[in-house]
């Protein structure tokens, strides 16, 4: 199937966005409402607006303003859109959950959609629009005109592999555990309508089966996570949460994940001797070890981690450690400053 991931997309709006409306459909919690930020980070003179159209009525969008003088009526948009008749400020406007939108809703938007106009108000030179939804297979209430689906380029959006995700929970301080449970379980990201007919994959969404209430996703993942660390006040309720957050199967996964972290060095114990401190025991210890080094390298810590690495005798999980620093752009300016990490990099060969 054709389709866009995360990256992907966000170069899309960026590239398109001021003459395409783009609607991007896919599954539940992998990762569409985030496009938002991702594109508002590298357009700051752009004002951005968050619209979430399943909370839309009719009197939402824009509202008759009565001209007593000329006695006509105009159409004033709502404030949420951030477009005034005088702005000049372009804007970038999300339409959340389009596809959610009550029909008449729908209709009001189309006039945005296609002219770049709200009510009587015309956007700002420039401006972006694009707009999100999931796909009419989930069963979640999507529904979309062929008269309205004909105003935009509607692209399908893929779930993000494992290795994508694992990059963005690198840097968005999800629970080693949380990341490790991905690592030895990519199968978790997969779609279920890409499942051959004699596939099972209980941990996913999947209307087809009716799994449809808690699953993996990236969203869900990130409440997990939550979940995870905190994990010693929670004591026996843990597990109970998360099969709520991540279902049944995937919670009793994330156990065994857990219970690995549990048997791993502390990270005060890594930095206070890492020449010493102790070596993980199995594969599994390395590979958590690897995704939480990563996590946690700063400026002041990259010195004692590598040395700690260095030490390892699995070098798939150095490689692990070593890729996972060269995918932040950030990390690794600092990190090729030191000896070690470009010694983990060097033995890592083609891999890295």
């Amino acid at each position: 199937m054709l389709s866009l991931n995360f990256a992907q997309s966000v170069n899309a709006i960026l590239t398109i966005g001021a003459c395409n409306t783009l609607l991007l459909r896919g599954q539940p919690g992998m990762g569409k409402s985030s496009i938002l930020r991702a594109v508002a980070a590298q357009l700051p003179d752009y004002v951005p607006s968050y619209i979430d159209c399943t909370n839309l009525d009719l009197g939402d969008v824009a509202m008759p303003v009565v001209d007593r003088e000329a006695m006509v009526t105009h159409y004033a948009p709502n404030a949420r859109f951030n477009v005034r008749r005088d702005s000049t400020a372009p804007v970038l406007i999300m339409l959340d959950e389009l596809t959610k939108a009550m029909r008449p809703v729908q209709n009001m938007l189309l006039p945005l959609i296609l002219e770049r106009r709200l009510g009587d108000v015309s956007l700002p030179v420039g401006s972006l629009v694009f707009a999100t939804g999931n796909l009419d297979a989930d069963a979640v209430g999507d529904t979309l005109q062929s008269h309205a689906a004909d105003r935009m380029t509607v692209a399908d959006y893929r779930n993000p592999t494992a290795e994508e995700w694992l990059q963005w929970a690198a840097d968005n301080d999800i629970a080693p555990s949380v990341m490790l449970f991905v690592h030895e379980n990519p199968q978790v990201f997969d779609r279920y309508d890409s499942l051959g007919n004699k596939q099972e994959n209980p941990s996913i969404f999947n209307p087809l089966t009716g799994n449809i209430r808690a699953f993996v996703s990236g969203r869900s993942l990130e409440k997990a996570s939550n979940i995870v660390k905190v994990r010693d006040t929670l004591g026996d309720a843990m597990l109970p949460l998360l099969a709520g957050t991540i279902g049944e199967p995937a919670a009793r996964m994330m156990e065994a994940a857990i219970a690995i972290e549990s048997r791993v060095p502390r990270r005060d114990v890594i930095l206070a001797d890492p020449s010493r401190a102790p070596l993980p025991a199995d594969i599994s210890a390395a590979y958590l070890l690897a995704l939480r080094c990563a996590a946690q390298a700063s400026p002041k810590t990259i010195e004692a981690f590598t040395t700690y690495v260095l030490r390892w005798k699995h070098a798939e999980a150095r490689t692990l450690f070593a890729t996972s620093i060269a995918s932040n752009k950030e990390k690794i300016v600092w990190a090729l400053k030191t000896d070690n990490f470009r010694s983990i990099a060097a033995s890592c060969g083609k891999f890295f």
